[in-house]
């Protein structure tokens, strides 16, 4: 005699339509973003409306207003994640077993893939970032300073207020360079771009050490 077929119970049936809508609800959100993301890149932030953002997903507006509160909403979803991944490449910076050209070259060469990977993003985080969202970035590039300058022993042979500056330095340069290398406003060799940056930091980094270690000191009060 055959085994009895158990049937799912109805329990499981209705522990699996909340986890159905959770992603219904995860996928229309992002089809919004994505929406909104493409419209901020091609006209502009202020000249697109909640409208157009809903043609474009092919949504309603009462749908967009479960999600956000308005087109800003997406906008700071997008530079939270640009900040988040920048603040994870500059904490990896700190875990670099020295800083040989090898070393500061593959970080970089990972900075600007990921950079590119987050071009549209970038994009508008540069050219089109809302007011608002300009006094929170400078929040952001001192915790980006905060997180390159470690581990504080690697930057022994600068003073605290020295090593600062030139990350800060660091950072504002590579924010500068990476839209408009994406943007396609500088020649595409790519191999020689990362030569010369890491050649920069490199300068950068090490300028005050390899003084020290030539035995060459900077002038005094009475040299």
């Amino acid at each position: 005699m055959p085994a009895p077929t158990r049937r799912p119970s109805d329990s499981a049936g209705r522990s699996a339509a909340p986890d159905l809508r959770a992603q219904q609800k995860r996928y229309t959100r992002q089809r919004l973003i994505a929406a909104a993301a493409g419209l901020f890149e091609t006209q502009g932030y202020e000249a697109t409306t909640v409208d157009d953002i809903v043609a474009e997903a092919g949504a309603a507006r009462a749908t967009f207003y479960l999600h956000f509160t308005g087109k800003g909403d997406i906008v700071a979803e997008l530079a939270d994640r640009i900040w988040a991944d920048t603040a994870a490449m500059f904490a990896a910076f700190g875990e670099l077993p020295d800083w040989s050209h090898a070393s500061i070259r593959a970080w970089l060469t990972t900075y600007v893939t990921r950079g590119e990977e987050n071009r549209q993003a970038l994009n508008i985080f540069a050219e089109q970032l809302p007011h608002a969202l300009r006094d929170q970035h400078q929040e952001h590039v001192k915790e980006f300073v905060v997180l390159l300058t470690r581990p504080p022993e690697r930057w022994a042979h600068f003073s605290k207020p020295e090593a600062r500056r030139r990350a800060y330095l660091l950072i504002t340069q590579l924010e500068t360079f990476l839209p408009s290398w994406i943007a396609g406003r500088w020649s595409r060799e790519r191999s020689a771009i990362l030569d010369t940056l890491t050649g920069i930091w490199r300068n950068t980094l090490e300028a005050d050490r390899n003084e020290a270690l030539a035995g060459v000191g900077r002038p005094t009060a009475h040299g």
